[in-house]
């Protein structure tokens, strides 16, 4: 039995009188792929909000490696190993490839004067380099290029590249693949194999059930703030989680049409 990375128990979420999270649980293992679905509404962005560091908890516990933890603020998350990536590739568009996939943890000449050390920027472009080249991204990238030069699929590969360079436990990917061509998007899911491949968890946030075949190891379905089903997705297909998804038995309906 893999270990487990990161448990939820019993989360909740308010707001006002409005009910988010409803008793959420489930676990994620050691290099586990987990997609987390569920139509809008559904309770997909609060939780992973809340796991994140936006939002504090109502009510539950997050456990990491097995021990309860306190998230509060994102930088909680990111020193427990929770990386978030959002659809929108939460990078900065103005600054290079380099400074984006070091954000926060640049390397400096002079460490001792903290915030005011200097960059190193050689050692940055080096280690920048390294990574691009470990990565694999389909064609050659300049590490002091600006982010906003690059395609949608090589944001997300940078994004994605960025939360492996810092050996996050657990990599959090919000709807990756959205607006993304065909290729780009082949790219996105490659790198989800290779990150698996590495032994980091993730949680798999789609509306694409064919992704979820192509990727995950399990579904966890939520509907109106709780989960209605955690599977094994070797175990099922394509009609049965969208009717888990909608409450509709798909196949049966499927099966009417066909002797109707």
């Amino acid at each position: 039995m893999k270990r487990e990375v990161i448990r939820l128990e019993n989360i909740t979420k308010s707001f006002g009188n409005v009910q988010a999270l409803n008793g959420v649980s489930f676990s994620v293992h050691g290099g586990e792929v987990v997609a987390l679905l569920g139509d809008n509404g559904a309770g997909k962005s609060t939780l992973i909000k809340t796991i994140s560091g936006v939002y504090s908890l109502s009510g539950g516990q997050i456990y990491i490696d097995g021990k309860p933890v306190i998230v509060t603020r994102p930088r909680d998350a990111m020193e427990l190993g929770i990386e978030t990536i959002h659809q929108d590739s939460s990078l900065a568009l103005d600054l290079s490839i380099a400074r984006n996939l070091f954000l926060g943890r640049e390397p400096v000449t002079v460490p001792a004067l903290g915030v005011f050390a200097p960059l190193d920027r050689r050692e940055l472009r080096k280690q920048a380099t390294d990574l691009l080249k470990r990565v694999g991204i389909s064609k050659k990238l300049d590490a002091d290029a600006a982010i906003g030069a690059l395609s949608g699929g090589e944001r997300q590969s940078i994004s994605i590249s960025r939360a492996m360079q810092f050996f996050a436990k657990i990599i959090i990917l919000d709807e990756p693949t959205n607006n993304l061509g065909v290729e780009e998007t082949n790219g996105v899911l490659r790198f989800v194999k290779e990150v698996k491949a590495a032994g980091h968890s993730l949680i798999y946030i789609t509306h694409n059930i064919h992704h979820v075949f192509q990727v995950a190891d399990r579904a966890v379905i939520m509907r109106q703030g709780r989960v209605v089903a955690d599977i094994d997705v070797a175990e099922s297909d394509v009609l049965t989680i969208e009717g888990i998804i909608t409450g509709a038995d798909l196949k049966e309906l499927a099966a009417a049409q066909a002797h109707g």
